[in-house]
């Protein structure tokens, strides 16, 4: 009997151990068809700065195309790689039966087989990746091995790959889910539930490599068949490269998501993380992930050098002169490892994080005590920077202890919006207070107090995939920068075609520094190897990182780059807060009406209503918007507020509103090297701005951005965060779309003949008004507005003090709108109140407790159906009114004194009338304290309530009978003589409330007043206060919008028609730039003051027809570009041209002419 070595009894042993219990377990997650040449689509993350074009094969930009990779994302930005490939290689044994004759298709995995020397085996290799060259082939040379992306993760109607910012590429009837199950139809696929979107900006999709018939040709006498009885076509029968092949390549599933945030502190970094599952029938043993990186810095790829820095697995790598194309500056280009596979199974701590083998897959099965599973409490505590009580009975799958239990403080079963639900959210990720909650999952993991996961589906918060630092990290194992390797045939190259060659790239353990000659440099990391057991998942993660550093640092022998390294420790900050980071508000929708030298821009209220961030609790952490103003289609005009290190960095707007809440100024924390962020002045907020400071003719770019006020508590301060913007460009830099927060405008004189919309006022109520002030609509938004609709405005009051006994005697202020719509049905179309009000239209007396209108300026509404209401308050509390008081009839001599302590509770409208009736009016009051003008009283004795000749009436109220009220008069008998003199004493006027004197409204006396200057019968004088508008006041008011023209305006107008500029010298500012050098510059001129359908005839000065332009613009707009190229599409020469207009409608015609200089 022969006698094995100890160390391979030994080594059996340990991997008998290791492996007694089967790790793997059939895949759970959807049954995807093959991937698919046909499924490509190719797409642009926008989401910050960082600019890049992707396809859904895993391959990063291009090579030789311009667009595809800029950062920054403006004039001033260059192309930074030619190419980033996702790397998955991986060694496969067959079982040799030794007979050459024989095709041996077993495959290997008992590792007690794989270390048996009595076995014998073939090592396949396979490296599977997408790239544009150099790939593996079919032997005809046509079809690519490697991965296709897969049908049913986007809309395969649409251009684009799934997007989380635009909705239309999602696909239709919801994501594969479960085997053919789909989920979440009309919601986004988030990484973290249905609908979540930590991210400004994601994408996500899915290949496979069932494409790769590597290994499976009829010439093969050893193949790998991954998914035995499973081939290309199976589930799609209509897939359009190798149908009925059978199913090849490793079994591999992967599904990609980039992130990308705006907020300053990370808006220079894009993540891309990669979840690869093995969803063959086989485990596979030696598996190693990595990434092929393809410098291009600048744009001249061929001067570049570069360093990696072991401590945080991070490679970075620079221009030697630091001048790239354009002899623009280069900038730093960094890649962050972030997360690798995790060896499970080793019983090891890889990551040092005191726990040993955890897992992100494994299911939650039992509580257990505070430091069960620890094998290193020290390393615990100190790698998740915990202390021994935070320390808690957890579930055993949830081995950092992060994820929290709800409270379910009834016992219901069910977490209402005031109980804490903590991560008891249930699979789909969405809890009490999303805006997208709909109730209790219906599977009822919500609310179960255990952490809930299930493979295709969901997941809850910090457990299992959505948790980064539950897996025992391998790390980073390998790193190589070399020269582009020759592309002379040969099967030794480190290119994808040569699958040893490049294992042995990635799947050996090897860290080098570069240290050779200046060129055109690729980077490679990887991660291996590691084993990748059936059914099982893990996950690759990196980000790339740009920076302006000096380049003095970057060329010493320390090789620094501190905004760099600033950057990758915010990097690390979302990575260990499982990709969750601040999040700007929701993105407002703007949008712009042209006029003549003048845009309105307006927006909607989403953003200060509808905002949650779970980054600080699930909060609306909303506090104001910005508008940006770019003549260029790369916004990069406003930015000039530059860094600390004179880097322009954020963009100055051209207006900003915030709220007013004591948060406004520059942040002192969440700086951006050295810079930190403009809150605004608390100002208020609005929803409309009108820019009267543009050019006719010119095209404006404008972005509206709502920000929050960051977490200045959260780690080192995080900055606000506010929304992208986002112009995409072609190749040809033609706009491909816009956000929703973008609008590109041409303001422009009307046309001629054109009627514009207004807002006729009703005004036959307006002598009934009690309100001073002033209402006035305003059409805003043409395109917004509605045509005949009928409207109607009222407003709220607050009342502030009263007089006792008398329902008329209240001094109030004016402190809601409302505006109805009463077109078909009356509905509240609009309202303000002090729960929710634009700017500073209304403001708090805190001295006295009330809100009201604020009577400094103009109150001006939000935009609603395309209108804005300006209203002038007038006053906030009544005022006398001297000019609006006088004599209606007669002119005799009467001094009157209005109360000032009372006067402002009965400010109406009084007439004063009188009579040759000696007894008009008997007083009526006998008791009560009588005041004078100033508050002071006056002497009982000294009241007399006599007979008069006139009487007053208030005449702002009247009773059921529509009669007026009729005051209170009595006298003070001045001279103390109990008669009554007309001349001497003086008559107080008050509230007609029985025999108890009120309050004193005003006071008369004829003092100043004679015989012949005494009023006499008839006449009639009245006095009247300017008060706050009052809830009985109703202004109605229409749209009208005439289809009409007005042809004598037309003819009128016509004889303004010009050409701008005239001259044409070489260029003008309404042609717009390229920063394209491939690209010719855009000429145009500008035909001003035409009508909107006419046609314009170019002739030379000789009469050969040059261009017509048939000219069908919307009924305001006036003006026209002229491309300055003839009928063949040929640049015009220099010289003289004739024009002539004519009018589609009238035949009015207008000729003139224009001068070209080149």
């Amino acid at each position: 009997m022969q006698t094995k070595p100890l160390y391979i009894i030994f080594g059996i042993l340990i991997l008998g151990i290791h492996f007694a219990f089967p790790q793997g377990k059939p895949y759970s997650g959807p049954e995807d068809p093959a991937g698919d040449i046909a499924a490509e689509k190719e797409g642009y993350m926008t989401g910050n700065r960082v600019f890049i074009y992707f396809r859904n094969t895993t391959e990063l930009s291009d090579w030789p195309r311009v667009n595809v990779s800029k950062w920054p994302n403006n004039p001033d930005g260059l192309k930074m790689t030619d190419g980033i490939g996702l790397l998955i290689g991986a060694k496969v044994y067959i079982e040799d039966d030794g007979d050459a004759a024989t095709v041996d298709t077993i495959p290997m995995t008992d590792p007690l087989d794989l270390f048996n020397p009595n076995k014998d085996r073939h090592t396949l290799y396979y490296l599977q990746t997408s790239y544009r060259e150099e790939m593996d082939l079919d032997p005809t040379g046509t079809v690519e091995w490697g991965f296709y992306p897969v049908f049913g993760y986007f809309d395969e109607t649409g251009e684009y790959p799934a997007l989380s910012n635009i909705s239309s590429s999602w696909p239709v009837n919801g994501w594969p889910s479960t085997g053919l199950e789909t989920k979440w139809p009309g919601e986004w696929n988030g990484r973290f539930g249905r609908g979540v979107t930590y991210a400004d900006q994601e994408s996500y999709y899915v290949v496979n490599d069932a494409q790769d018939q590597e290994n499976l040709g009829t010439e093969d006498f050893v193949r790998y068949y991954p998914r035995p009885g499973h081939y290309i076509g199976d589930l799609k029968p209509d897939v359009t490269i190798q149908p009925g092949a059978p199913w090849g390549g490793l079994g591999l599933r992967v599904s990609v998501r980039g992130f990308q945030w705006n907020n300053p502190q990370a808006r220079d970094a894009i993540f891309w993380e990669y979840s690869v599952a093995n969803v063959s029938d086989y485990d596979l043993r030696d598996v190693a992930f990595g990434y092929w990186l393809d410098n291009s810095i600048g744009g001249d790829g061929d001067d570049d050098l570069g360093y990696f820095n072991k401590q945080e697995d991070m490679a970075y790598s620079w221009d030697i002169n630091g001048i790239g194309a354009g002899g623009l500056p280069t900038g730093v280009m960094g890649f962050a490892y972030l997360e690798s596979p995790g060896l499970a199974y080793d019983y090891q701590d890889n990551d040092n994080d005191g726990l040993i083998d955890e897992k992100r897959d494994n299911e939650a099965t039992a509580l257990i005590g505070p430091t069960d599973g620890i094998a290193d409490l020290n390393a615990f505590l100190d790698f998740y920077k915990l202390n021994m009580e935070d320390l808690k009975e957890h579930w055993d799958a949830d081995e950092d202890q992060d994820w929290q239990d709800g409270e379910d403080l009834n016992g219901d079963g069910i977490y209402q919006i005031s109980e804490d639900y903590g991560d008891d959210i249930g699979i789909d990720g969405v809890g009490p207070g999303e805006l997208n909650y709909t109730g209790p999952d219906a599977d009822g993991t919500e609310g179960n107090h255990r952490p809930d996961f299930l493979e295709g589906v969901g997941c809850e918060p910090n457990f299992n995939t959505t948790d980064v630092s539950e897996s025992d990290m391998v790390g980073l194992t390998t790193f190589r920068m070399f020269p582009i390797p020759s592309h002379a045939p040969s099967n030794e190259t480190t290119w994808f075609k040569n699958d040893e060659a490049m294992w042995g790239l990635i799947g050996v353990d090897s860290l080098e520094e570069y240290l050779d000659n200046i060129s055109n440099l690729v980077e490679v990391f990887a991660s291996g190897p590691f084993p990748l057991f059936q059914g099982r998942v893990e996950r690759i993660s990196m980000s790339e990182l740009h920076s302006y550093d000096p380049l003095e640092g970057l060329s010493s022998s320390e090789h620094t780059a501190p905004a760099l390294y600033e950057l990758k420790r915010i990097v690390q900050v979302i990575y260990e807060k499982d990709y969750r980071f601040a999040q700007p508000p929701k993105m407002p929708t703007l949008t712009a009406t042209a006029g003549d030298s003048k845009v309105i821009l307006t927006w909607d209220d989403v953003a200060d209503t509808k905002t949650r961030d779970p980054f600080v609790g699930n909060i609306n952490d909303f506090e104001g918007y910005k508008v940006y103003r770019s003549t260029d289609k790369y916004m990069s005009d406003p930015e000039i507020i530059t860094d600390g290190y004179g880097t322009p960095m954020f963009k100055k707007p051209l207006y900003q509103c915030d709220l007013a809440d004591d948060k406004f100024g520059f942040t002192d924390f969440g700086l951006v090297n050295g810079t930190g962020y403009n809150l605004g002045t608390d100002s208020g907020i609005n929803h409309i701005f009108i820019d009267n400071t543009v050019q006719n003719g010119r095209t404006y770019y404008y972005a509206i951005v709502a920000y929050d006020y960051g977490a200045p508590d959260i780690g080192p301060g995080i900055s606000p965060s506010e929304n992208n913007v986002v112009i995409e460009l072609d190749d040809f830099e033609q706009i491909r779309s816009i956000g929703k927060n973008v609008a590109i405008v041409q303001p422009h004189q009307y046309a001629a003949g054109y009627v514009p919309p207004a807002a006729k006022v009703d005004s036959s109520n307006l002598n009934t008004f009690l309100g001073s002030g002033s209402i006035t609509p305003f059409v805003r938004a043409q395109g917004s507005i509605l045509p005949g609709h009928k409207y109607f405005i009222t407003f709220g009051v607050d009342t502030i003090s009263t007089i006792s006994g008398y329902d008329k005697g209240f001094q109030y202020v004016t402190n809601e709108i409302f505006i109805h719509d009463e077109t078909d049905s009356t509905f509240l179309r609009y309202r303000e109140d002090s729960s929710k009000f634009v700017g500073t239209n209304l403001f708090y007396r805190d001295s006295s407790d009330y809100w009201t209108f604020n009577p400094n300026n103009l109150v001006s509404t939000d935009v609603f159906d395309g209108m804005q209401i300006e209203i002038d308050p007038g006053v906030e509390i009544p005022k006398f009114s001297y000019s609006k008081s006088g004599w209606l009839n007669g002119e005799g001599i009467m001094r009157i004194t209005p109360s000032q302590a009372e006067g402002i509770k009965m400010p109406w409208k009084y007439r004063i009338i009188f009579t040759d009736d000696d007894s008009a009016y008997v007083g009526v009051a006998s008791s009560g304290t009588v005041r004078d003008e100033l508050g002071s009283s006056i002497s009982p004795r000294k009241i007399m309530q006599p007979a008069l000749n006139f009487y007053i009436q208030n005449i702002s109220f009247t009773d059921s009978l529509g009669n007026y009220d009729i005051m209170d008069v009595v006298v003070h008998d001045v001279n103390d003589n109990d008669t009554v003199d007309f001349f001497e004493d003086r008559f107080f006027v008050g509230a007609p409330a029985g025999n108890r004197w009120r309050a004193t409204a005003f006071v008369i006396d004829f003092q100043l007043t004679t015989e012949s200057t005494f009023p006499k019968p008839g006449d009639v004088y009245q006095l009247d206060w300017d008060r706050p508008f009052f809830e009985t006041d109703t202004l109605r008011f229409s749209i009208e919008s005439s289809d009409s023209l007005d042809v004598v305006g037309l003819e009128r107008k016509m004889e303004n028609i010009k050409v701008v500029p005239n001259p044409y010298v070489m260029t003008n500012m309404m042609e717009e730039a390229v920063t394209n050098p491939f690209l010719n510059q855009r000429r145009r001129i500008l035909f001003t003051h035409i009508p909107a359908e006419c046609k314009i005839t170019i002739f030379t000065v000789s009469g050969v027809l040059v261009d017509e332009i048939d000219v069908d613009n919307s009924p305001e707009d006036g003006t026209v570009h002229w491309d300055m190229q003839t009928r063949e599409n040929l640049e015009i020469a220099a010289g003289m041209y004739i024009y002539h207009v004519e009018s589609n409608q009238t035949g009015e015609v207008k000729l003139g002419k224009f001068a070209v200089i080149k």
